[in-house]
């Protein structure tokens, strides 16, 4: 039980930040929308009746309270079965949970895709302004964020090719490492490229509120690839030390950091006052 204590706060932070404050940030957020741009005057932003987004907010609630309370019951149950039994708690319990928590999240930005595409097949508009975006990375992140994300992947692999040596074999480490470090990696590459180079989801979005959130996307990636390549030191770096029983409270530490990289920044740095809503009136009111 002792060695389990540091789990639950950390846990239960886990639990109540992306079951409950982000959900309720991303709900107020959305409401303020509704309320301050209404459809009547900013028809563009709009591709379903009102009462169509108050149902998708309705079901987004219900889904994170619903998660939440799952959380909060699972935690209760955790901590009754640790005061009769001894050992650590299983380190995939908060990956686990928090796979379900950002479902919620993840289906609304499925949802951002379908609607962007409904507003860009609503569009018709047959002359475009045509606008100069920055397409360097380096116009998006700082050149040393990148080389210290480059650096701790290499050391990162070092590291464990030191203790684990390196064998073309699932059960080595280093090159399990080697395997998921560079596919995320790769992902978030695509993701980054994607974003520069891609189309622009939103046909309506202003171009400085495009380039304000393709900035926020590229460093809070670049951010993860370095915090990603540190958390694999620690972790092996707790194995070596034998503090195993601290993986657990580590692994949800790790997952809320990441939540607060990628959702966080981009609740935080991408504030509604500072968009430029203009764009979706009709081209007679916003002239």
């Amino acid at each position: 039980m002792f060695e389990n204590i540091l789990f639950y706060p950390i846990f239960l932070s886990q639990i109540l930040l992306i079951s409950y404050y982000f959900p309720k940030k991303i709900l107020t957020r959305t409401k303020l929308v509704l309320q301050n741009y209404p459809p009547e005057q900013y028809p563009k932003l709009y591709v379903k009746p009102i009462k169509f987004y108050n149902s998708v907010l309705r079901s987004f609630k219900i889904a994170n309270q619903i998660i939440l309370a799952i959380g909060i019951a699972g935690i209760i149950g955790l901590g009754y079965l640790d005061m009769s039994h001894e050992g650590s708690i299983a380190e995939f319990i908060p990956l686990i949970y928090f796979m379900i928590q950002i479902l919620p999240v993840f289906l609304m930005e499925v949802f951002g895709f379908a609607y962007f595409k409904m507003m860009r097949k609503a569009d018709t508009r047959t002359t475009r302004k045509a606008e100069l975006m920055p397409r360097k990375l380096t116009d998006f992140v700082s050149p040393i964020a990148v080389g210290l994300a480059i650096f701790m992947f290499f050391a990162c692999l070092l590291f464990f090719y030191l203790l684990e040596g390196f064998q073309y074999d699932l059960r080595n480490d280093t090159f399990i490492i080697f395997l998921t470090l560079g596919f995320s990696n790769l992902f978030f590459c695509v993701i980054i490229y994607w974003n520069i180079y891609g189309k622009k989801l939103d046909p309506y979005q202003a171009g400085k509120d495009r380039v304000r959130q393709i900035e926020i996307t590229v460093k809070s990636l670049v951010y993860m690839s370095i915090l990603a390549s540190m958390f694999l030191i620690l972790t092996k770096s707790i194995n070596v030390f034998d503090l195993d029983y601290l993986e657990t409270a580590l692994m949800s530490v790790y997952l809320q950091i990441v939540i607060w990289l990628g959702l966080g920044s981009m609740l935080k740095n991408i504030r509604l006052e500072n968009l430029d809503f203009d764009v979706y009136k009709n081209e007679a009111a916003a002239s």
